[in-house]
């Protein structure tokens, strides 16, 4: 925005336009902010249309080391369609120790008009400060804490690449350069430099193959448009075997194929483990998405406690449904009471038929047509065939949602949930520059207008 006050800019404009009068940079400010309210004001109006939403969150240092907290939110909207929108680029001024950044999220969630129950997952990273600050937002609102799937995958691969010591040297000498070089669209065999020896252009060749499965992988989960964590318990097995099955020539392949082995399942450990007084929020979206509805990836113990826990969550939606026209249905009650006494006092028949116990019983009744209804449900949802891989899981549940309406409104809430935590890193890929060098003199709030202007761009 400082750029209209340049001198050799406006020296520009003088030269093709003398009578042009520039706009001043508090013009351009003002306009800026104003846009800011107007779009977040289309943004509250749409998060106000949705039941339930999951939050990603990051830290990131910008070049004038200025920290900011990145926050997205991602639902499933009413045409059953992904959606992503920028919360907000916070600026940090205090220490970043957990209660601090539970805090700060609740702020977020309170300035867009968020009620903290439609949040049913947080997205982080494994920074210690960030896990216990899911941990605290997770036993103070009941927001299931979500550990981001690219950032385990990184962690496992750059173990992986450390547990050698002929890999180790590779990567000190950039490894990743001489890679592309390997490749033979790029380099013919015997054209290969760099001072490497043939022996180091074969371990190059054979790393390339044993990263390629994490490289499509982590491409995959880190996608918003459509869904991903539910994906996540069969991808984790496709990667093993795909490592375990690759046979390699080069001792220290074969040291990193063991080793990232060992680091999946001792990360992933608990993926597939599920606990119904702690359910596993990735077990539970799997179980939502047609393609996965078999759980083909658990002992069959395991996959009938997740159905018995989405079960029991669907009849907690449907008491909650009923609960709600309950209410709104609290005046029509109010009349008919109002009717009933002035009718007088209940008859010698009324008395001894019981209409008191009568009342119990109708409710009881219905709590049990309720429970057979979602049994039903269930039942039958988990008995049809899986949807074909390749097929879109939302696009599914457009079409069915009126068979499933109970576990449709159950899939809304698990299936917007990312695997990654990528969207809100994606967030410091726009405000990185947007606050480069040559903006650096930008304050933290503009910072956090711009982007959160630049990546909500389809509400302008």
């Amino acid at each position: 925005m400082s750029m209209v006050e340049d001198k050799g800019f406006e020296n520009m404009i003088l030269t093709f336009n003398p009578k042009y009068e520039l706009p001043s940079r508090t013009y351009f400010t003002t306009k800026m902010e104003k846009k800011y309210e107007e779009v977040k004001g289309k943004l509250n109006k749409k998060l106000k249309t949705t039941d339930s939403m999951a939050l990603t969150t990051d830290i990131w240092t910008s070049v004038a080391t200025e920290a900011y907290l990145g926050v997205t939110c991602h639902f499933v909207g009413e045409d059953w369609e992904m959606e992503s929108h920028s919360l907000t680029t916070m600026p940090l001024e205090e220490r970043h120790t957990g209660p601090n950044i539970a805090e700060w999220i609740e702020e977020i969630i309170a300035k867009f008009d968020i009620p903290p129950e439609k949040i049913k997952a947080v997205v982080h990273d494994n920074g210690s400060n960030v896990v216990a600050a899911a941990n605290l937002l997770s036993e103070k609102h009941g927001w299931a804490s979500v550990r981001c799937a690219g950032h385990t995958l990184n962690l496992v691969v750059q173990s992986g690449l450390k547990c050698n010591q002929a890999i180790s040297k590779l990567v000190e000498q950039r490894w990743p350069v001489t890679a592309t070089l390997s490749d033979p669209a790029v380099t013919q065999r015997g054209k290969h430099y760099l001072d490497l020896k043939n022996e180091q252009w074969d371990l190059i060749e054979e790393l390339i193959e044993g990263l390629e499965p994490f490289d499509g992988a982590t491409e995959f989960l880190s996608g918003q448009k459509y869904v991903t964590l539910s994906v996540l318990p069969t991808l984790v097995q496709g990667l093993t075997k795909s490592i375990q099955g690759s046979a390699f020539e080069t001792a220290p392949v074969k040291a990193y194929q063991a080793h990232v082995a060992e680091e999946i399942a001792r990360r992933w450990q608990g993926l597939f483990l599920f606990h119904p007084e702690s359910p596993n929020t990735t077990l539970l979206t799997a179980a939502l998405d047609p393609r996965y509805r078999k759980l083909k990836f658990l002992p069959a113990e395991e996959a009938f406690k997740v159905q018995s826990t989405v079960q029991t969550m669907a009849l907690a939606v449907k008491m909650e449904e009923r609960r709600g026209n309950r209410a709104s249905g609290t005046a029509q009650d109010d009349d008919a009471v109002t009717v009933t006494r002035a009718k007088g006092a209940p008859s010698f028949l009324d008395k001894i038929l019981g209409s008191s116990d009568s009342s119990t019983s109708d409710e009881e009744d219905e709590e049990e047509q309720f429970n057979q209804a979602v049994q039903k449900e269930v039942l039958m949802y988990f008995g049809e065939r899986p949807l074909s891989k390749k097929e879109n899981p939302l696009s599914w549940w457009k079409t069915n949602a009126a068979r499933y309406p109970t576990l449709a409104k159950l899939a809304k809430s698990l299936l917007c949930i990312p695997a990654t935590s990528t969207p809100s890193e994606r967030l410091f890929s726009a405000a990185g520059n947007i606050a480069s060098k040559r903006r650096a003199s930008l304050s933290s709030e503009h910072v956090d207008m711009l982007t959160f202007l630049h990546c909500n761009h389809t509400l302008l």
